[in-house]
């Protein structure tokens, strides 16, 4: 996990952390997970082209994979929903790397994301 460099002009904490991801329009649903997150934001890898400014629904879960064995055997993550739509689409051998902006995600949710990246920067 890498938070922000020092030179990086980003407000909001980010992180690199594969967390799972669904993403959902009335035309597709892809699962995948996230290369990095902030709570504003993230990055992942999918299959398929998306137009930038394509508008999505998005369901994530915030585990903690490092801290597992502090988990209660049933604890499975934080859940997060949210909206959001892709600024950026890179192509890449096989594949698309696209950046996603959380354009309607309430305050409470993007507590839940900052509180968990804070306890990954902890360790």
């Amino acid at each position: 996990m890498i938070p922000n460099k020092p030179d990086e002009r980003r407000e909001h904490l980010r992180i690199d952390s594969a967390l799972p991801l669904r993403i959902k329009t009335k035309e597709f649903d892809i699962t995948t997970s996230t290369q990095n997150i902030s709570c504003i934001g993230a990055y992942c890898k999918i299959d398929r082209y998306l137009d930038p400014m394509t508008k999505l629904n998005i369901d994530m879960v915030l585990n903690n994979q490092n801290n597992a064995s502090s988990k209660a055997p049933n604890q499975r993550g934080v859940k997060v929903k949210c909206k959001g739509v892709v600024v950026r689409t890179e192509p890449q051998d096989n594949h698309y790397n696209i950046a996603i902006f959380f354009n309607d995600i309430h305050q409470n949710e993007k507590d839940k994301i900052n509180k968990f990246i804070k306890n990954l920067l902890s360790f």
